[in-house]
């Protein structure tokens, strides 16, 4: 049987129920696991969760199961295998807003307080700013078109903690996107440009990518848009992964300035020739070489260098 709940509050996953086993790894939902294999399926589990596994659900949201990590699942690789997790115990891992899992060492900790300072962190919810693509994507210019957009959003996250939310400064990032996925996009100028982004991996299948942009940016819009991209629905085919890169600095334009004119020099007597001892080389005096400025200034190669064209399309 699957999804047993003991009277303690600890969930007893089944490693061969898929679609359960799925909810938890990638439904958003937090979890802290346990695992255990052969030899250790039978011992007490840890005084902290066995006691306070239902002051974690009051008080993270937290659920806590019991999992054999070691045992091969329906892809055939163990969940200790698939996120690359220690192979034998002690192994406890902590998974919540679509991140990958986070193990977690329950060694030395006897009171749920210090349990919860040490889970709170990774069951937060936030929008943070990346480099690299997620899932919804709020591409801006300024602070008001991202705290505009983020002010939609945020209220909505906790629903669909599955999405991670990212913010993109487009003034500074350029994101890459096929012509199908730019036909979705908000023909309003002027807001912030939100889009979801999708990735599926599917055993014995190609990766599946996809993606489709807010049509407007309001709270009833914006809930149906995240339920469609938690869904994974109604999103645009996309052939290759979106590529964010820095966009290119203008090159720095160095005009010489003009030379200024000098100064008359007071006139000097010319000086009385020396009677020449034997064969001597006559060469400009130390003064003259001294006061001789040059009219050019070295540019350095970095300001040399052209800017790249922007030939495909991208998020402004």
């Amino acid at each position: 049987m699957s999804d047993i709940i003991v009277g303690n509050g600890i969930v007893q996953l089944d490693v061969q129920d898929t679609a359960k086993l799925k909810k938890v790894l990638f439904g958003g939902e937090p979890w802290l696991v346990y695992c255990v294999n052969a030899d250790t399926e039978n011992y007490r589990l840890p005084p902290v969760l066995e006691e306070n596994a239902r002051s974690l659900w009051r008080n993270l949201g937290l659920s806590v199961g019991v999992l054999k990590c070691w045992d091969p699942t329906s892809s055939g690789r163990s969940v200790a295998q698939r996120f690359k997790l220690n192979l034998k115990p002690p192994l406890s891992f902590v998974v919540a807003n679509g991140n990958k899992p986070r193990m977690v060492g329950l060694t030395g900790i006897s009171k749920v307080e210090d349990l919860e300072k040490k889970l709170r962190p990774a069951v937060a919810l936030e929008i943070v700013k990346v480099d690299a693509l997620k899932k919804v994507v709020i591409g801006h210019k300024n602070q008001a078109q991202r705290d505009t957009a983020s002010n939609v959003l945020k209220p909505l996250h906790s629903s669909f903690r599955g999405l991670a939310m990212v913010t993109l400064d487009t003034s500074f990032w350029q994101l890459k996107l096929e012509e199908a996925l730019m036909a979705t996009r908000n023909k309003e100028k002027g807001g912030a440009d939100v889009l979801c982004l999708l990735r599926e991996e599917r055993p014995g299948e190609n990766t599946s990518l996809g993606g489709f942009f807010l049509e407007s940016l309001d709270a009833g819009s914006a809930k149906v848009f995240l339920q469609k991209c938690q869904e994974q629905s109604g999103s645009v085919p996309l052939k290759a992964t979106p590529k964010i890169k820095a966009r290119p600095s203008k090159p720095k334009k160095v005009t010489p300035s003009p030379p200024r004119p000098r100064a008359p020099s007071p006139a000097k007597e010319a000086p009385k020739k020396a009677k020449a001892k034997g064969t001597v080389d006559q060469v400009g005096s130390r003064d003259t070489l001294e006061s001789e400025e040059p009219l050019f200034e070295a540019v350095d190669e970095d300001e040399e260098e052209e800017e790249e064209e922007v030939e495909e399309d991208e998020v402004e």
